[in-house]
């Protein structure tokens, strides 16, 4: 349990696919429906029922899940630690609050927190490890540059994506199944919420317009980026 600003708290479940039982999977995801759905400002019922059937709580490393004062969930994430032969990935897999809690840097500080208390000290050994998520946000991307302060970001529109990076999104793309749907160059998967008739019901943007761009003038409404960055 950890105290976060504006009295919430989070509470972190490890390895929840050996600690949760069947039916307290199914509570959780009843319970993320409403809160995703909130969040993403559409029906996420779908986007749950396909995540329960691929084992999503099952395979995480930690899920996390925010609450308010009054015990009502606010917000969740959660984390997978995929080792390859040639390096570690740290996959953050579904992130989000609900709007009254956004963008007041809550969330980047509870990642930064897991990342450094959780994940890292998974990861044994002197493989480099890596930071990834998949999104279709340039808000989640603007969050995830902040986890990784002066790490570089891919893709970055200014810096070719190099070939360790690419690595990593090949990888990251066969375990997710989309490694067809994948241009290693560009970090691209496309359709890669095929099952969704959109992710968004409206689609995000930070007010900042070379990021907006990025994101709106690369991908259609089910495409998403693989966003990677090196932090060990």
């Amino acid at each position: 349990m950890t105290s976060l600003d504006e009295g919430l708290t989070a509470y972190v479940v490890e390895n929840p696919g050996r600690i949760l039982t069947l039916s307290a999977h199914r509570r959780v995801y009843e319970a993320l429906i409403p809160v995703t759905s909130q969040s993403f400002g559409a029906d996420m019922t779908p986007y749950w029922a396909q995540r329960s059937r691929e084992g999503y709580l099952e395979r995480l490393a930690e899920f996390v899940f925010v609450c308010d004062d009054m015990g009502t969930l606010v917000g969740w994430t959660g984390y997978h630690v995929l080792r390859f032969d040639e390096h570690i990935i740290v996959y953050l897999d579904s992130t989000g609050m609900v709007p009254s809690h956004q963008s007041r840097g809550t969330m980047r500080a509870l990642l930064r927190d897991r990342i450094a208390n959780g994940a890292l000290p998974r990861c044994a050994g002197d493989s480099p490890v890596f930071l990834a998520a998949r999104t279709e946000s340039p808000i989640f991307f603007r969050l995830m540059r902040g986890i990784v302060n002066d790490a570089v970001m891919f893709p970055n529109p200014g810096i070719p994506t190099p070939a360790e990076v690419q690595l990593c999104g090949i990888n990251l793309g066969t375990w997710l199944g989309q490694l067809d749907l994948l241009e290693p160059s560009t970090l691209m998967l496309r359709n890669a919420y095929d099952t969704l008739d959109e992710l968004y019901g409206e689609l995000p943007t930070t007010g900042d317009p070379d990021l907006d761009e990025m994101f709106r003038g690369a991908l259609g409404p089910l495409d998403a980026f693989l966003l990677v960055s090196r932090i060990r």
